[in-house]
């Protein structure tokens, strides 16, 4: 009995022993397949827009809005709407060359830039920028750099998407932008709120005057808007938020005031009175800057 005892339990040993050290079986690895080029599905190809539809002009539109105080105004405005995967911006230089752009058929817009000075021998426009520009045609750099830093920008991405900002261009980044407007006042900014370093071009401004606005829209197309007279900036203010508008920063305003759309919206004498309030002598401009189909665009056109 003892043993055949042991012998059982030498055999019980033994099988677990064994059960130990053979291994269970386990579940396959998955198989790693790389599947040849032609079976990958193409991506889908991304076709550009006829060139009569890169921008879309509203022109005459008006808009009901409610004060604080209880009194409805109508604001009335136009614009021009554009997809910043397809245009550009160039910087169209020059005293005094609205007629000219009435003209450009190479142009879908021309609208004001950001602020500037007169410094006579600083350039051959005779100005210092109040922004660095980043541009289809050069780069220029502000030349009043403190005010560059305190103010906000507006840019398109080498992506194609609309980025709205603070401060100067970043050196260190700079290659990211294809178009960057610098030198502007961030009026509005839903999604960002202003370093210490950010003062603005305006303080608060009382009179009602005529504002160009550059807008980020909720659909992510930029919008460049010009409003008509007399508008406050508490009546701009209600404006962009019923347009819904994720950002909305203002160049230079009043009888700095351009919004030109070649063959449809012309600059006039009786545009040049209507924003200076008469007084000619305020309104001349050095540069505008110029909306124009991009690189990308004609390349992806001439590919069709």
């Amino acid at each position: 009995m003892g043993r055949s005892l042991a012998v059982l339990l030498a055999l019980a040993g033994a099988v677990v022993g064994a059960a130990v050290l053979w291994p269970l079986p386990q579940e396959p690895e998955p198989l790693s397949w790389d599947p040849p080029p032609e079976l990958i599905p193409p991506q889908p190809i991304v076709l550009p827009p006829a060139r009569e539809q890169l921008v879309e002009f509203l022109p005459d539109q008006s808009i009901r809005l409610l004060r604080p105080t209880g009194r409805e105004i109508t604001v009335r405005y136009s614009a021009v709407v554009a997809d910043p995967r397809w245009v550009d911006l160039a910087f169209y230089g020059g005293w005094e060359r609205e007629l000219e752009a009435n003209e450009d058929s190479s142009a879908l817009a021309f609208v004001t830039g950001p602020t500037y000075e007169r410094q006579q021998g600083f350039n051959d426009l005779g100005i210092a920028l109040h922004g660095d520009l980043v541009l289809a045609n050069g780069q220029w750099d502000a030349g009043n750099r403190a005010a560059a830093r305190q103010r906000a920008y507006w840019a398109i991405t080498t992506g194609g998407e609309l980025e709205f900002g603070y401060g100067r261009l970043p050196r260190e980044d700079s290659s990211r932008y294809r178009i960057f407007v610098g030198g502007l006042h961030a009026f509005h900014h839903s999604e960002a709120v202003p370093p210490e370093s950010y003062k603005g071009v305006y303080q608060a401004m009382t009179l009602a005057d005529v504002r160009i606005v550059y807008a980020w829209r909720d659909d992510g197309r930029l919008e460049l808007l010009e409003t008509a007279d007399g508008l406050l900036f508490s009546d701009l203010e209600l404006l962009v938020k019923a347009r819904g508008f994720r950002a909305a920063y203002l160049p230079d305003h009043a009888s700095k005031s351009r919004l030109i759309i070649p063959g449809q919206k012309l600059w006039s004498d009786e545009q040049a009175l209507w924003v200076s309030g008469g007084r000619l002598d305020i309104i001349p401009l050095p540069f505008m800057l110029k909306l124009q189909p991009s690189r990308a665009w004609y390349e992806a056109s001439n590919r069709l």
